[in-house]
């Protein structure tokens, strides 16, 4: 098979996150006494809608004409009714944006599930994200390596499709575990539950959550423990910020440490994009097709100014425990369409895969 071409350099997003946000806010009365609705993908109370209601509360001073802004929530599908509707429905007018989560990943695979071409969404930002994997303690796992000797738990997801499952299962799958499979959990909270309940025993939440909720009521009470994380993917594994006081290593270093070096496959090399994609643009803010480029500037300029408030940033450690980082400016939005674009062959082995995954669910 091909190789594919690598994906994405950390310091090129760095650098455009610095470099190329808009430097002015446009001087424009576009939104005044207007109302948006910023449209979330999954249910309320996951990391994604924690994350768009903290935007909610402090984007709208950096927005001419302080207009308000109402979190709209459309779960279902692993995030893709929210996306369609964003694609197909949603008035291209301005007054509507999405916080989404999984549209690249779901444009790059061909989800079946996503109606709409992705790639013609405006582009305003993406938002860096971290995955956190963890399981239950009473699964016999009192540190990371206590995985290596377990088989056929039952691990837990949204969708075969969902970025999320693919990469749990890929993990998995590449340090050679066994495991049984559920999947259809309508969002993270649903899926906490249910290791919680003991239905399922080793699953992935984003940080939002796995601060918030998993962190402080599984994690430190010794319920649950944190296996590794994914973040950007780097072939170091070097360890993430925002991972700090996780009693984890990123995945490729867990990997190097239980199993040596990773393997040239078409499994490593979809984990790789899929991790690339999911740590670059584990969100993405994005207008509906059509929409008034004048809206989308305004946007990306207050996003700009949002990310360095000092006010915005305490309320989201106070909440969430970390301040979403937020990624900006031409070459960043050049990423963007281009990682929607993957190698025909890589996408015929994930779309393979995925269909093994569903074969695969309640068995």
């Amino acid at each position: 098979m091909k190789r594919a071409a690598p994906f994405v350099a950390s310091t090129l997003l760095w650098c455009a996150q610095v470099a190329s946000a808009p430097a002015q806010t446009p001087a424009s009365e576009f939104y005044r006494g207007k109302t948006i609705s910023l449209v979330v993908n999954y249910t309320s109370g996951g990391p994604t809608d924690a994350e768009a209601r903290l935007l909610a509360r402090h984007l709208p001073k950096y927005i001419p004409g302080n207009p308000a802004i109402v979190v709209r929530n459309m779960g279902g599908a692993g995030g893709m009714i929210g996306v369609n509707w964003l694609g197909q429905v949603a008035a291209p007018d301005g007054l509507t944006v999405g916080y989404v989560t999984g549209v690249v990943g779901a444009t790059a695979h061909e989800t079946p599930s996503l109606k709409v071409d992705a790639t013609k969404f405006p582009f305003v930002a993406g938002v860096e994200g971290i995955s956190v994997y963890y399981a239950r303690s009473d699964l016999g796992i009192s540190k990371p390596a206590d995985i290596m000797s377990k088989k056929n738990f039952w691990i837990g997801g949204l969708t075969p499709d969902n970025d999320k499952d693919l990469r749990l299962r890929a993990e998995l799958d590449l340090l050679g575990i066994p495991y049984r499979y559920l999947s259809g959990y309508p969002g993270a909270a649903e899926a906490r539950l249910a290791l919680e309940r003991d239905e399922i025993q080793f699953t992935v939440e984003s940080m939002p959550t796995y601060r918030v909720s998993i962190e402080p009521a599984l994690v430190k009470t010794g319920q649950a423990t944190p296996v590794w994380y994914d973040t950007q993917a780097a072939a170091s594994g070097a360890p993430h910020p925002d991972a700090a006081g996780i009693d984890a290593l990123p995945f490729e270093s867990f990997y190097r440490e239980v199993k040596g070096a990773p393997p040239d496959s078409d499994l490593w090399r979809m984990l790789i994009l899929l991790k690339e994609i999911g740590g670059t643009f584990q969100r993405t803010i994005n207008f509906p097709p059509g929409a008034p480029p004048e809206a989308v500037e305004i946007w990306r300029a207050a996003i700009a100014r949002l990310q360095d408030d000092a006010d915005y940033r305490a309320d989201c450690v106070r909440t969430i425990k970390f301040a979403p980082r937020f990624l900006l400016g031409p070459k960043v939005e050049k990423i963007f369409y281009q990682s929607m674009r993957v190698d025909p062959a890589l996408k015929a082995f994930i779309q393979d895969y995925i269909e093994t995954g569903k074969a695969m669910v309640g068995k």
